[in-house]
């Protein structure tokens, strides 16, 4: 029998790295997402209005996230890496990324809390980046993953609440505000997986994919949770990055390569909060690939038209 998860000694652990980017991985990774390079403010570091996707936070996020995982035989039982699937993920911008010049960032990881799901556990990582300079705040994230065949015996069966990081946005039973298209490219998938720095085979190798149950290789789920963070900006913020304040959703399905996605968005809290979910395909074959899912934004002007 596996020794019991030892939840109060695992949240002492932490991990800490430094990573480094400058505008050319704010325009690669904005690119990745399926940004036009014609939007000269997100794509352009001499433009006056030059900055990063929030989701860019995902960046330092998947960096941190490689030692976390292979630290996790240590304290979780029967723990291999093939039956571990990234489950949800909340982000919140506390303040811009500097898009100029050579930043270095210091990112923290911790164990916020392990739950049993009686098939297997859920393992919630919370993830603070920082300025190496300046010490100020950047993001927070939190990345849940759902890691099969690990017992959780004496864990809770629920999640510590944790405000916005632990909420769920079903969809409302209405039509949408809004509906937004992205149709992804052949090399979307090898792109962004460059631009992220997540190098799992399965996103590029198809003899890895198929030995995963797949028809072929699939996208990042950044990559698609950075797709519906572009769409409720564009049609509720007028594209305006600086409106962002936080993201919660839940990553339901894979997205291929060359697949349309599109994200179904629902207005609430006066068009401060938008709940929205992303689906491919049509009729019998729609399926949901990102739901339970919603945007903060902060104050701003009223809804206008889309740029992206």
């Amino acid at each position: 029998m596996a020794p019991p998860i030892d939840l109060e000694a695992i949240k002492q652990m932490s991990w800490t790295i430094t990573t480094t980017y400058t505008p050319s991985t704010i325009i690669i990774y904005a690119l990745a997402l399926g940004v036009k390079g014609t939007d000269l403010a997100h794509c352009f570091e001499a433009h006056p209005d030059f900055s990063a996707p929030p989701t860019f936070g995902a960046i330092p996020v998947i960096a941190i996230m490689g030692p976390v995982t292979r630290s996790m035989p240590s304290f979780l039982p029967n723990f291999q890496p093939h039956n571990h699937v990234h489950g949800e993920h909340y982000l919140e911008l506390k303040s811009p990324f500097p898009a100029c010049g050579t930043t270095t960032l210091t990112t923290t990881a911790k164990i916020l809390d392990i739950v049993d799901r009686r098939s297997g556990v859920t393992v919630a990582v919370g993830i603070t980046t920082v300025d190496a300079s300046t010490g100020l705040q950047i993001c927070y994230n939190e990345w849940t993953s759902f890691i099969k065949s690990v017992p959780g015996a004496g864990l809770s069966t629920k999640p510590n609440p944790r405000g916005a990081a632990t909420a769920t946005h079903p969809a409302p039973k209405r039509a949408p505000d809004a509906v937004l298209s992205h149709k992804t490219s052949p090399e979307q998938s090898a792109l962004y997986r460059a631009a992220s720095g997540d190098l799992n085979p399965l996103h590029i190798d198809p003899a890895v994919a198929k030995r995963g149950g797949f028809p072929g290789p699939l996208l990042t789920g950044t990559c698609t949770l950075g797709m519906g963070v572009l769409h409720v900006i564009g049609a509720f913020a007028h594209g305006d990055f600086g409106r962002f304040k936080n993201v919660k959703v839940r990553l339901s399905g894979p997205v291929f390569p060359g697949e349309v996605v599109r994200t179904e968005m629902w207005r609430e809290d006066g068009g401060r909060r938008v709940v929205y979910r992303q689906v491919v395909g049509e009729g019998k074959a729609e399926r949901v690939v990102i739901s339970q899912a919603a945007v903060e934004l902060n104050a701003g002007d009223s809804v206008g038209e889309s740029r992206l």
